[in-house]
Order: structure tokens, then sequence, then C-alpha cells
């Protein structure tokens, strides 16, 4: 769960940084990207407090939180 907050306010600022700061940017994530990775973290935040609650097993918020965290990285390659 820290890794998603990390993940989605570090997202969120990017998004927040490019649209409404007067910073230069050599280089620029497309808002799709950043969009989709704010949505991941969201994603994994909420599996993590089902998590804590005890409402899903641990088996099973694995078998989602890897391959999203895989897909955001690879997403950032591309």
């Amino acid at each position: 769960m820290i890794i998603n907050l990390i993940w989605t306010g570090d997202w969120s600022w990017l998004f927040y940084a490019y649209h409404f700061t007067g910073r230069l940017w050599l280089f620029m994530y497309p808002d799709w990207v950043l969009i989709l990775n704010i949505i991941f973290g969201l994603i994994g935040i909420s599996i993590g407090m089902r998590l804590i609650i005890d409402k899903t097993k641990i088996k099973k918020a694995l078998l989602i939180e890897i391959p999203k965290f895989f897909v955001g990285i690879l997403i950032l390659f591309q």
C-alpha cells in the first residue's frame, strides 16, 4: 500500500507540474501515461485497503499487483 501511495503521489505531482506550473521540461510523458499510472496507483491503494480489512487474500492481491506494476513500468519505456 505504501508503494502505491508513493506511485500515485509521484504521478499526480507530475500531472500537476506539467499543467499548472511555469517549469520548462526537457521530456514530458503524455497525459494518458500519467492518468493511467494514477489509476493504477488508486487501484493498488484500494486493494491494499481491502487487504488490511481482510476482505481479500494476500495471494489474490499479489496476483493483481505484480502484473499491474509490470504493465506500468512497461508503459514508461515505450
